[in-house]
């Protein structure tokens, strides 16, 4: 029991020591207090970037996207925003390639990445950190799915996307976010998900107007690999084949 427990201590400071040497001598606690730090500091902000954020107010996303000043992303100790972004196919029917069906139901699906930001443990980066998928019963002229997403960087090194996907009588509503330092979770129409139970939440929306959730693990690669994955693995899970095609599902 005893080297059981030195060899479970030892990987633990070996992962931690790796982990740290990426942020150099600084903690996660301290990086987080420098964010809160510098968010009030007016000489830090970066007003250009602020113009860039006011645009027209969408009425698809959950919550209102606000343009509020934000510091530089390199004055968090000098490390920058790494990339991320975000995969989905709203293009639906409009793209036969990317269009996913599952008997007479329409599947569409988003998922928010984060690049290779050194706050974030080795595993995490690059990868989707949260996913959503669900059934669609309506597209728009250009055989979109109705809908909107977006991923956003504006809390580095915090970052998190919201989005939504139109039906005919509802709407699903998602936002999801990471912290380096909190872990990840993501609100579905006001249903909590603490998203290292899963990152993958599978969403149906009912003919009475309740929904169904299911919430599963993956790992969503990145680009076109994201189509492929879905179709080939998740889709093809007994659990979600039954969740996605049950009686009630729209």
């Amino acid at each position: 029991m005893k080297q059981i427990t030195f060899l479970i201590a030892l990987l633990v400071l070996n992962y931690t020591y790796s982990f740290a040497q990426d942020i150099g001598s600084k903690t996660l606690e301290e990086i987080r207090l420098k964010q809160v730090e510098n968010i009030k500091n007016p000489e830090l902000w970066d007003m250009e970037r602020m113009k860039g954020d006011i645009e027209p107010i969408s009425e698809r996303e959950p919550i209102r996207f606000g343009a509020f000043p934000v510091p530089h992303y390199n004055s968090l100790f000098g490390f920058n925003y790494r990339g991320g972004g975000e995969i989905n196919n709203r293009m639906a029917r409009s793209l036969p390639d990317y269009r996913i069906t599952m008997k007479d139901k329409e599947i569409v699906f988003c998922s928010f990445h984060i690049g290779n930001s050194p706050f974030y443990k080795e595993e995490q980066r690059n990868t989707a950190f949260f996913t959503v998928i669900t059934v669609i019963d309506t597209v728009d002229t250009n055989n979109f799915a109705l809908g909107t997403s977006r991923i956003i960087s504006r809390n580095h090194p915090d970052y998190g996307g919201e989005g939504s996907f139109i039906t005919r009588d509802n709407k699903v509503e998602f936002v999801a976010f990471t912290t380096p330092d909190k872990g990840s979770f993501a609100i579905v129409n006001m249903r909590l998900f603490h998203l290292e139970y899963g990152n993958i939440i599978l969403i149906t929306p009912q003919k009475d107007g309740s929904f169904r959730s299911l919430q599963i693990k993956g790992s969503v690669p990145l680009a076109d690999g994201s189509f492929d994955y879905i179709k080939t693995n998740v889709l093809q899970r007994e659990e979600v084949i039954k969740f996605l095609t049950v009686e009630g599902v729209i």
